[in-house]
């Protein structure tokens, strides 16, 4: 009989970054930042009708496409 290879489960796999496709919702949140620099997070929400928008927000700072500044208690997003 033959063994499997076994893989520690510690081992990751790291994926190259995906680019951005047109259409999904980073891309749209990307737009949107672009077309408004300084915009909340609630008002990208409101504007783009969705409930939340952290991930793509988080995988936008990520990849160094925008930047976030705390004004305050609120939080501003711009694109680099």
């Amino acid at each position: 009989m033959k063994r499997k290879t076994e893989t520690p489960k510690t081992a990751r796999r790291t994926k190259p970054s995906k680019p951005i496709r047109a259409g999904t919702q980073v891309e749209k949140v990307l737009a949107l930042i672009r077309a408004r620099p300084g915009i909340r997070p609630s008002e990208i929400n409101r504007r783009l009708k969705l409930i939340q928008s952290d991930a793509p927000r988080a995988a936008l700072l990520k990849r160094g496409l925008i930047r976030k500044e705390k004004d305050g208690r609120s939080v501003r997003y711009y694109a680099v």
